[in-house]
Order: structure tokens, then C-alpha cells, then sequence
């Protein structure tokens, strides 16, 4: 019997000492810029590195803009919740042509649907990922 408390015993310190990953869905994304890093398309599985430094600002008033390697680009961002996003109304300057990285990103922005902040790491899941990082 004791040998049986023991195991539990063990048991439940192996698994409530584990450390957890530092999700974080409160933090305000409006507090930093958030650089992109990579992104992947939906149904891949690898992702695609950033060739540029694409940096989204999200604003209070629920909008963000930022720039590619040619046009400048925003819209209208709205969290639903914790952990759910809308983006809408994205639009973008016609100057010139931009790389396909930077096309491949404006396509799949407004197919996010849920967001979460770990570490320095903002993610946008959705048809697709983009992950950001704290622009320094």
C-alpha cells in the first residue's frame, strides 16, 4: 500500500513540475512592432524565411499598417477574444512590384483567424501561420 502512495506520489510531482509553454493571449499587440520572421502556406509544411524586414504596427484604434519591399500596406485588425482576430479591409499602394514572399504574406493576413503571444513571438494561425517577433 504504501509502495502504491508512493508511485502516485511520484507520479503526480513528475507531471505538475513540468514547465509549461509561456503562452500569453492578453498581452496588447499594440505595445510593439512586430517584425515578420517566417510564414507558412496552408497545407504546407515547411515554412518560408522573411527576405525582408516586414514590420506590422497595430494601432489602438484597431488598425496597423506596414511596409513591403516597394508599397506600403494597411487595414483593420478586430480581437474577437482571447485568442481569435478578424482581418479586414487591407489595402496596399501600387508603385511598383513586390517580391513573391512579400505577395505570398498579403495573401494569407486576412485568412488569420487566432492569434496567441509566446515569448517574444507573436503567432497568427488561420488557412496558413505567420509568426512575428518584437522588432528591436
Amino acid at each position: 500500500m504504501y509502495r502504491l502512495i508512493f508511485y502516485l506520489e511520484l507520479f503526480l510531482i513528475m507531471f505538475t513540475s513540468c514547465k509549461k509553454e509561456n503562452i500569453d493571449t492578453e498581452i496588447d499587440i499594440t505595445l510593439h512592432e512586430w517584425q515578420v520572421k517566417k510564414i507558412r502556406k496552408e497545407g504546407e509544411l515547411n515554412y518560408l524565411n522573411s527576405t525582408e524586414n516586414y514590420v506590422f504596427k497595430f494601432k489602438n484604434n484597431m488598425t496597423f499598417t506596414f511596409n513591403l519591399d516597394v508599397n506600403s500596406c494597411g487595414g483593420h485588425y478586430r480581437i474577437l477574444n482571447k485568442s481569435n482576430l478578424e482581418i479586414s479591409n487591407k489595402y496596399c499602394t501600387e508603385i511598383c512590384c513586390d517580391s513573391e514572399y512579400a505577395e505570398e504574406l498579403l495573401h494569407l493576413l486576412p485568412r488569420m483567424r487566432q492569434y496567441y503571444i509566446q515569448d517574444n513571438k507573436l503567432v497568427f494561425e488561420g488557412q496558413g501561420e505567420i509568426i512575428f517577433e518584437k522588432s528591436k
